[in-house]
């Protein structure tokens, strides 16, 4: 039997009775929080221009477009709210990997809306969605000279939306092998290392036409289209395709409902590439020791990974988007009681003030911290702050808070994001019956759980 089959005969017979207390919960969490991030993130000027965009080319479905009273064919809503979820860079995080959540809830609710699928059938998706997704993106992974070379992350996590969106169709494991064999037909290609050029484009990873690239493909097999069903197998399987240069098969399969890696993956506290959180934990971190304001630095270094060094630097940014990726101006929030931890803000593109703060960062590139980045999916960061007094004071971090082995961000800080992110949009009691709903979201269907979320 082809690797491609094993591995559609393991996702289909995985259910959501199978799955341990704590997946299920951990599932719950990242819907909720990716829920939130949709939801905020349909008010900013990336989702303002994509969902009328979408809303051109669909006469109406069953599912929602979150932060809208729009609904859509389930494609172009996963579109439409993964391109939202991304643009506050608040959704999840996988170091080294992205966004996994990203490419697998929104296909998930969009196609359990159109199917009327209970809570139970979608957090089995999901998790079986990140299952796939993470262990793909493992058994593929380049080495580091390729990955300098070619890089990209929609390109292969479009394989969570598909598992998803089989798993609530309620796939055969052929119709499964059917959707992988297609899927990549309609995947993005790894464009990332072209990504930081100026201007840097709304897409960002391109989450959004990952989830419309699956559930194209699914729909495709649903009329009675076959795909290949040994995609991943072989010297020319889809990791090639996708411009590794080694893969590494018993990584889709090992310890199969042993190890989850659901539980790998993080929440995000602040609204900028996760790369970047190691150093704003360092700043805050010093804020609260020293005690010192904006009005005491003189100079401030930060030293951390040589690509963060090179691509997290430059121009004052031009856009949220640009701001999300830049070392200097994360850092400069932070002193100015101006946290990302509610997303990036337009006006502050204009602060003058904040603009003076970033001239006093200067980057290097901090010894060891390339190995320990790659090898090791660390994120090494050292702070240094010189006083006016002439004092220094310094902060080092490898593992971000919200992600595992990192300081807490748990269900409490989850909840809590969630409701101011909501909050603004569909109104406070409205946000509290979503997130209950949420929570509770093995007792419902989908269609009644997000029933608060509706925008008049």
């Amino acid at each position: 039997m082809s690797l491609t089959q094993d591995v559609a005969n393991k996702v289909a017979s995985l259910t959501y009775h199978e799955l341990p207390p704590h997946i299920r919960h951990k599932a719950k969490l990242l819907v909720l929080d990716h829920v939130g991030c949709m939801i905020a993130g349909s008010a900013s000027r990336g989702a303002k221009q994509m969902t009328p965009c979408l809303g051109r080319i669909d006469s109406g479905g069953a599912s929602t477009v979150f932060g809208t009273s729009l609904r859509f064919h389930p494609a172009n809503a996963a579109h439409a709210n993964a391109h939202s979820a991304s643009m506050l860079s608040l959704d999840d995080s996988y170091i080294l990997f992205g966004h996994p959540g990203a490419s697998i809830i929104p296909a998930a609710l969009a196609v359990a809306e159109e199917v009327d699928s209970s809570g139970k059938e979608v957090i089995a998706a999901i998790v079986g969605g990140y299952e796939m997704s993470l262990r793909l993106g493992t058994a593929m992974r380049p080495s580091e000279e390729r990955d300098c070379q070619v890089k990209g992350y929609a390109t292969w996590q479009i394989f969570g939306a598909c598992t998803a969106a089989s798993l609530l169709y309620r796939f055969t494991a052929a119709q499964i092998a059917d959707a992988y064999g297609l899927t990549p037909m309609h995947a993005p290609l790894p464009f990332l290392r072209k990504f930081h050029s100026r201007p840097m484009s709304l897409l960002k990873n391109n989450y959004g036409w990952a989830n419309k690239g699956a559930i194209t493909a699914v729909d495709l097999v649903r009329v009675g289209f076959h795909g290949n069903r040994t995609i991943f197998d072989g010297d020319d399987g889809f990791w090639v395709m996708a411009g590794s240069d080694r893969f590494e098969p018993q990584n889709m399969l090992d310890r199969w409902g042993e190890r989850y890696f659901i539980l790998e993956t993080g929440f995000k506290p602040y609204g900028v590439c996760r790369w970047i959180h190691t150093a704003v934990d360092c700043v805050r971190a010093l804020l609260s020791r020293h005690r010192f304001g904006r009005a005491d630095i003189k100079s401030i270094h930060v030293e951390t990974v040589s690509e963060f060094v090179r691509d997290f630097n430059g121009p004052w940014p031009q856009s949220t988007v640009e701001a999300a990726f830049h070392i200097p101006y994360a850092l400069a929030l932070e002193l100015h009681d101006k946290s990302s931890t509610i997303g990036l803000r337009e006006d502050d593109l204009a602060d003058k003030s904040l603009h003076e703060t970033t001239s006093l960062i200067s980057l290097s590139t901090l010894a060891g911290a390339d190995e320990k980045f790659y090898a090791k999916k660390l994120l090494p960061a050292r702070v240094s702050v010189t006083l006016e007094n002439g004092k220094t004071v310094s902060a080092e971090a490898e593992i971000p808070t919200g992600a595992p082995g990192g300081p807490a961000f748990g269900p409490a800080e989850v909840e809590a994001k969630f409701l101011t992110l909501t909050s603004p949009i569909i109104g406070e009691a409205n946000a509290v019956h979503l997130k209950e709903a949420l929570l509770e979201l093995e007792s419902l269907s989908v269609r009644d759980a997000l029933k608060p979320c509706a925008v008049a």
